[in-house]
């Protein structure tokens, strides 16, 4: 097993929406300590004045391309930090990083930095749509095998759980958020609302409230991120919500 020296470690930093308002004192911190900072160009413009005397590593690199990488700086003793939008641990670089690390039998001293995600910061913007239950699927290409995913969203759209789906086009256009819609639509209203908030916590944000059978139609950028109510959902002036009953005298 490869190991590092003390003084080096990795950092995966969750920044949020990527606004600065949205950026964690955690985060902050870590990216202060950090000597080179790896990520995907866009990532490193949303902190870019943060970054001044320090190593930068942007691109377009894969996943797979940052672990190494910073695997790489983190073998020479260096302080390393991996900027991610959102949490790194959701849909994000913890995933990859971890298994790269058990792939290549590497013990590197890491620390997870969460973020506010792109659904927590999208749902504040619709109201309470996550109010109760609900689950989150991906729609990206590379995010698993679309029968696993369709299997999930049948098993969510039996128990009428509110669905957010991360990455709504991917690259083979709506064909597979059509399915979806078709899967919910055998079992809540065409007319469940339905939020959809492009570019969250940015200030070109896009948030837009519809109904479920409309949803394919919709005009939808790919960096949209989309929930679906289940059929309690309802909209109260301008506000999309998911109710959570309590019953009197049980409490929690």
């Amino acid at each position: 097993m490869l190991t590092t020296t003390m003084e080096s470690k990795v950092y995966l930093i969750g920044i949020g929406t990527g606004n600065p308002l949205d950026l964690t004192p955690r985060a902050v911190e870590a990216i202060s300590d950090a000597q080179v900072v790896i990520g995907h160009y866009f990532s490193i413009g949303l902190i870019e004045n943060r970054l001044t005397g320090k190593q930068v590593i942007s691109g377009s690199m894969s996943p797979l391309e940052r672990s190494a990488s910073a695997v790489d700086y983190a073998i020479k003793g260096f302080k390393v930090a991996v900027i991610a939008i959102g949490d790194p641990g959701i849909y994000a670089i913890a995933s990859t990083f971890l298994s790269y690390l058990k792939e290549n039998d590497l013990n590197i001293p890491l620390e997870i930095v969460p973020g506010i995600t792109t659904a927590s910061s999208a749902a504040a913007r619709l109201g309470s749509p996550l109010g109760h239950d609900f689950a989150v699927v991906s729609l990206a290409d590379q995010a698993g095998r679309w029968q696993d995913t369709l299997r999930r969203v049948k098993a969510v759209s039996r128990a009428d759980f509110v669905l957010v789906i991360y990455n709504p086009l991917g690259k083979l256009g709506n064909s597979r958020l059509v399915e979806i819609c078709n899967v919910l639509l055998s079992s809540r209203p065409p007319d469940t609302p339905v939020g959809l908030v492009g570019n969250a916590g940015q200030k070109d944000e896009d948030l837009r409230i519809t109904i479920l059978e409309k949803l394919p139609r919709e005009k939808i950028a790919k960096d949209t991120l989309i929930i679906t109510g289940n059929s309690k959902t309802y909209i109260y002036k301008g506000w999309m919500v998911t109710p959570r009953p309590y019953q009197p005298g049980l409490g929690y």
